[in-house]
């Protein structure tokens, strides 16, 4: 890294359509009210916005219940990819972006439930 410039390995969604049609029930469940004020609607935001959702009561309670589980799990496979990606780690965050788009698989069918 030089003095100011600096070099990061990171995770974006490429087409944030492709998180709409992927888990459209999940996507409609915890952005339909804008409450988030994060413009960026990738695969890592969909799963932060999952997890706060359920956190910080901004679903109905029965909803939040059904989701909380699979919601958490999201959140910690996203922080651990995170961690891997701050420890320039690109092999862990390979395999945990899997796992991430896993468990946003589990919850998108727990959502269509609701």
């Amino acid at each position: 890294m030089g003095r100011i410039l600096q070099i990061r390995v990171s995770a974006s969604t490429f087409d944030e359509k492709d998180v709409e049609k992927a888990w459209p029930a999940l996507n409609k469940l915890v952005w339909e009210k804008g409450e988030f004020m994060n413009p960026a609607r990738g695969v890592m935001e969909l799963a932060h916005a999952a997890f706060t959702a359920v956190d910080a009561a901004l679903l109905p309670p029965e909803q939040a219940d059904t989701l909380e589980e699979g919601a958490r799990r999201a959140e910690d496979i996203r922080r651990r990819m995170e961690t891997a990606l701050g420890e320039w780690d690109a092999r862990t965050a390979d395999k945990l972006s899997y796992e991430l788009e896993d468990a946003l698989d589990e919850l998108e069918q727990t959502a269509k439930g609701l």
